[in-house]
């Protein structure tokens, strides 16, 4: 029996989980507590691949990364090296699909977060990392990793009891 597609579904799915995990966090922070131009415009780009077919989300991705492509031909012309159909591309694919469910979970998370506490740390002399670690992240702790759990082939819901 071949294990291959199993340890490559699994390697993929782990990869993809982590950025996801991760940048999706990061993003939801940025979205939920920061104000600057291009956030109504960032919100849109973030939720295109909820709206547009599989197959299309598939096209543009081709078109960005491909050989030939906007962002892949400066890749191939510096590394000699194509992403394109490869399992580096089926990570990049998944993270693309999932990231908008990550990110719209936990930016709900986080905008839960009573913004009164953050501001009582703050005059208690907490610099705005602490704060984040201390009172934001804490507190938005099961909606994060409630977002991590709505991602494909998520290996943090088995792992993961909260």
């Amino acid at each position: 029996m071949d294990l291959f597609p199993l340890s490559l579904t699994i390697k993929v799915s782990i990869i993809a989980t982590s950025f996801v995990a991760v940048i999706g966090a990061a993003i939801a922070y940025l979205m939920a507590r920061r104000d600057f131009p291009g956030k109504n415009f960032l919100d849109t780009l973030i939720l295109l691949p909820l709206v547009l077919p599989p197959t299309v989300t598939g096209y543009y991705l081709i078109v960005l990364f491909g050989k030939t492509g906007m962002i892949g031909k400066y890749i191939y012309s510096f590394t000699g090296w194509s992403i394109a159909f490869t399992w580096q591309a089926t990570v990049l694919a998944s993270v693309i699909v999932s990231m908008p469910f990550m990110i719209k979970i936990a930016r709900a998370a986080i905008e839960s977060v009573d913004i009164e506490l953050e501001k009582v740390a703050f005059t208690l002399g907490k610099s705005e990392w602490k704060i984040l670690q201390l009172v934001t992240l804490p507190l938005s702790k099961k909606g994060i990793l409630a977002a991590s759990r709505t991602m494909p082939y998520s290996f943090i819901s088995p792992l993961r009891k909260i």
